[in-house]
């Protein structure tokens, strides 16, 4: 079979001085029009004449004041717009003629040739690209994806290389879409084609597509990169392609770049050619290693003058890190955290990794926290790079974790790749799950699976409770209904309910089903059918799988189970739980579920007689009963918080329970008493427990020295503080926070020392769980406990915390006295908070030249602290200026400002006034603009605050941002209802405590 050879010679694609190709002439050239000068001046005078009768054609014939109709449309006219009528329009003015935001399934991309050229000077990209495709039937037209491209040369090919005559090319931008039409002959069935084409584009200044980066030397000299980011729909804006992820297709790429730069792709170097000189400047051409197939969205190259470090794994696979030349020494875990991460992870999978190598890459400006382009994971700076001298520890478990994400994804999204995006859960879901597994392997004394249900299942558990959330399987069509499914519910539900399938199937039958999986699918596409599907066969059909998971992910939400007991018999029964479900009956019942909101939930538990004798029970969507001896006080349902689930027991059990825990509370793990805290302070939030329950439980807290418990309890303490901010009850319930905070804050100290979990707790405000970079999320933030517990100290003005940290800080700034890397949060923030105009402009001084990215951000998160608002307008207003304040850390700004109760307000307002110029910093992807929505309206209270932030709302555009639109506006309902209903009961309980309590 003859293989159509590329258009034109790669040297001269760039050039531009070629005899071969479409044309004779370059395809750069401008057409030749020769006309004499007699012709010039007499077609001149007809041109101003014509201009001239318009003129005067204009000035009378429009609408003149005196004519009823003037104006106006007729009645019976018809307009030809796009948005009016029912036809999509092409850029010409032809209609589209194809009408689906999906491509056509009977054309199959499975080569592509790719050469491109990012000119680093004018920002111009050139490039062609060369794509084989086979129908599936007759047709005369194929349609694919192009944005934001211009097209300059295009061509079709049989498999003998004979071309076919292409009657039109149009364009249709609304669905970024490509409709080619063949003249005369057809596409025939089953046979093997060629498209080539020729593209001008320009680097996005956006984080998003082919896109300009920079960073500014230890010298003070600013370069720049060319990068890419394509996940999930953006791999059209860097050359035509079909664009969806079940077109998987094999690539081969070829690069130009200057001399002093070196170009990264998927694949490993194979050549590298001088490539003549363009604009004065020597080029090369670097010729990449083919692909195996895959997606689009996990294409990636790169343009830089970056320096790397190496190892190698176990079987002898590069793993490289890619930095500026500075950081190269910050890299070195990373390095070292990946290799060790790919053979774990080889090993569990049962998978080999199939590329010659694996770089790492950390980008200056970068919108994710990460992503696992095949072969060429682009990070974050502060998601690789680590410093151990200035690294906190939050820092360096997070990067770990991170890195572990985007490895888990070679395998779960690369090798797999789901079918289409409403299976997103597939690649997320289970990155997010292994990412712990694998820290826990490399790290096990960072206790990870514990930390897993603070960093997953309760935030994901919080979230599933509204009736905005939605199932992990949704159907999604268009680009922003996609990025908006990027959210916590495919992320850490997917991952926890990976975590009870673990729990009852056992780690075994996981290995094993997952290698089933991954070899049945390898280099091909799945959905969940297919994963349930190896599971069932794996538990040699004792049970359905499929039957009990579809439960869920088919639906949204989750089940409470209560336990009830009647002498020595125990019910469990279970409804759906939600935060607002007295409020929203109508409102949900109109959301119907294929199981009427019923699970088949697998419940595990323990009686206070036989604490470590476990029992699990099935509930198949029904209630279920079982038998307990007359002396058992208590159950613990749900142990270690395994399950995507809540419980709550009768009152007299609640009650034995928190004695227990009072008087010796290591009777339970330390995941139980997060699970406990956890579930008392959310049932009681949806009305389901009186508010003393609670609060008694968290008294418990005096004797508490573990983390897990006090990252679990602090996030509800201070979201109740910020609810309690205008009540009668605040002052009492300060002094209540500065009681309860008081023995641990003096327990932690100052010193920088202890192990990893002494020193874990409650820092990743500051370093974010991948994709919530996208979503910030304020509820979760605990993790570092000496950390945790002395910000919250801060936050209330506990004196014996707030005092220390002011001097520390004035020893810093004074004296450049070094404070360790665990307390600096505490440290910045209690300066600034406490401080002026010189400690602010200290702080912002170290940020702009600190050359330690986790720093920075730190910096940034503490500037948004001060007291004063002229300051916290400035550092807003300064957010919106490229040359200070990258556009990727413009979250970080306003939702530093949102969370501090002096500039919520002010941030709101910040966001309302320059709600364009933000969403402008990231592109059509508002993924962050949901974050953001979500930060700054969180903590709003009061029904003047929902009915502002509704009617501002339905005046702008908020994207893929939509839902996380209308979960804020859920949260802002829920806050008033909880206002309204907690206030007076926490105030007795307050009034009682303090009395009895007083110094």
């Amino acid at each position: 079979m003859a293989r159509s050879s590329s258009i034109l010679q790669k040297d001269s694609f760039v050039s531009e001085d070629s005899n071969t190709g479409l044309h004779k002439r370059s395809i750069y050239e401008p057409n030749g029009i020769v006309c004499s000068q007699k012709r010039a001046l007499c077609i001149a005078t007809v041109v101003f004449a014509l201009l001239f009768a318009i003129s005067l054609i204009i000035a009378f014939a429009g609408p003149q004041n005196d004519c009823p109709c003037a104006g106006q449309r007729p009645a019976n006219m018809e307009i030809e717009d796009d948005e009016e009528s029912n036809e999509p329009l092409a850029t010409n003015g032809e209609v589209f003629p194809w009408n689906n935001v999906r491509l056509p399934t009977f054309v199959h991309p499975t080569r592509y040739n790719i050469t491109i050229h990012p000119n680093l000077t004018t920002l111009e990209v050139k490039g062609q690209v060369t794509i084989e495709f086979y129908v599936d039937k007759e047709t005369n037209f194929i349609v694919f994806h192009s944005n934001n491209l211009t097209i300059n040369e295009k061509m079709v090919q049989d498999r003998k290389g004979h071309r076919l005559k292409i009657a039109k090319l149009l364009e249709y931008p609304t669905h970024q879409q490509l409709y080619l039409q063949l003249e005369e002959s057809k596409f025939r069935k089953r046979g093997n084609y060629t498209v080539h084409l020729r593209f001008v584009s320009k680097l996005a200044s956006e984080l998003e597509g082919f896109y300009l980066s920079s960073y500014v030397t230890a010298d003070g000299e600013k370069r720049y990169l060319a990068t890419t980011h394509f996940e999930p729909t953006y791999a059209r804006s860097a050359f035509p392609c079909f664009d969806e992820p079940q077109f998987k297709a094999k690539f081969k790429v070829s690069i130009f770049r200057d001399r002093f730069h070196i170009a990264l792709c998927n694949m490993p170097v194979v050549n590298t050619e001088d490539a003549g000189f363009y604009m004065g400047t020597g080029l090369l051409r670097d010729d990449f290693q083919q692909s195996v197939e895959m997606s689009t969205y996990l294409v990636a190259f790169v343009v830089c003058d970056f320096k790397r470090i190496s190892e190698m794994t176990k079987r002898n696979i590069s793993v490289s890190v890619y930095t500026t030349e500075s950081m190269l020494p910050q890299a070195r875990y990373a390095v070292d955290i990946a290799t060790r991460t790919m053979d774990y992870f080889e090993s569990f999978f049962g998978v080999h990794y199939p590329l010659p190598k694996q770089d790492l890459i950390a980008i200056p400006d970068f919108g994710a926290g990460a992503m696992e382009n095949w072969g060429l994971i682009t990070y974050r700076e502060t998601a690789i790079l680590y410093d151990p001298e200035e690294t906190s520890t939050a820092a360096h478990e997070w990067i770990a974790v991170i890195v572990a994400h985007e490895l888990a994804h070679q395998w779960f999204g690369n090798l797999v790749t789901m079918k289409w995006w409403n299976d997103l859960w597939l690649n997320e879901g289970a990155a997010s799950f292994f990412e712990y597994k694998g820290v826990n392997h490399i790290s096990p004394e960072w206790s990870m699976m514990d930390q897993f249900i603070l960093d997953k299942t309760q935030p994901a558990l919080d979230l599933d409770a509204l009736t905005s959330s939605h199932p992990i399987n949704i159907n999604v069509n268009d680009p922003k209904e996609i990025e908006a499914i990027f959210d916590m519910i495919s992320y850490s539900k997917g991952a926890s309910i990976l975590n009870m399938l673990e729990g009852f199937l056992c780690e075994d039958v996981l290995k094993s089903g997952l290698n089933d999986y991954l070899n049945s699918h390898a280099y091909g596409n799945a959905d969940t059918k297919d994963l349930w599907a190896v599971f069932t066969k794996h538990v040699n059909r004792t049970f359905d799988v499929k039957a009990i998971m579809d439960t869920w992910t088919e639906q949204m939400g989750f089940p409470l189970i209560t336990i009830i007991r009647d002498g020595n018999t125990i019910t469990a029964s279970q409804k759906r739980f939600l935060v607002l479900s007295n409020e929203n009956d109508t409102e949900t019942s109109n959301q119907k579920s294929p199981f009427n909101y019923k699970w088949y939930v697998p419940l595990s538990y323990y009686t206070n007689k036989e604490p470590h004798k476990l029992h699990n029970i099935w509930m198949n969507l029904t209630d279920v009963t079982f038998e307990i001896t007359s002396d058992v006080e208590y159950i613990k349902c749900n142990i270690n918080q395994s399950g995507f689930y809540r419980v709550t027991y009768p009152e007299d059990m609640w009650m034995s329970i928190i004695t227990t825990l009072h008087n010796n509370h290591t009777q339970f793990s330390p995941a139980d008493r997060a699970n406990l805290i956890d579930d008392a302070f959310t049932l009681c939030e949806a009305g389901e427990l009186n508010a003393t329950i609670p609060l008694e439980l968290s008294l418990y807290l005096l004797n508490e020295r573990d983390y897990v418990p006090w990252a679990t309890a602090l996030r509800y303490l201070h979201s109740w503080k910020e609810r309690l901010a205008e009540s009668r009850a605040y002052k009492r319930y300060i002094e209540f926070l500065k009681r309860l905070l008081g023995p641990v804050t003096k327990y932690v100290g100052w010193t920088d020392e202890g192990s990893h979990l002494d020193k874990l707790v409650l820092q990743r405000k500051y370093f974010l769980d991948f994709h919530f970079l996208r979503y910030l999320n304020r509820n979760v933030t605990p993790r570092l406990l000496r950390i945790g517990v002395l910000q919250s100290a801060v936050s209330v003005k506990l004196d014996s915390v707030v005092e220390p940290a002011k001097t520390l800080f004035n020893d810093w700034m004074s004296n450049s006295k070094r404070v360790g890397p665990n307390i600096r949060d505490v440290v910045y923030v209690a300066g600034i908070k406490f401080g002026g105009e010189d400690e602010w402009n200290y702080c912002w001084s170290v940020y702009q030249k600190t050359q330690v990215p986790s720093e920075k951000t730190l910096m940034l998160q503490a500037l948004g602290a001060t007291s004063d608002p002229w300051l916290l307008q400035r550092y807003l207003l300064r957010s919106l200026d490229r040359e200070k304040v990258r556009p990727q850390d413009v979250e970080t700004v306003i939702g530093s400002v949102a969370t501090n109760p002096e500039g919520q307000f002010l941030a709101w307002r910040h966001l309302k006034a320059y709600w364009h110029d933000i969403q402008a910093l990231f592109g059509n992807g508002t993924l962050t603009m949901g974050g953001l929505i979500t930060v700054v309206t969180s903590d709003f209270f009061t029904e003047h605050d929902y009915r502002e932030v509704s009617e501002f709302f339905k005046k702008v555009d908020v994207g893929s941002g939509k839902r996380a639109l209308e979960q804020s506006l859920e949260m802002i309902r829920f806050n008033i209802h909880w206002v309204k209903n907690n206030v007076d009961v926490l105030d007795d309980w307050l009034i009682g405590y303090l009395d009895v309590h007083s110094c």
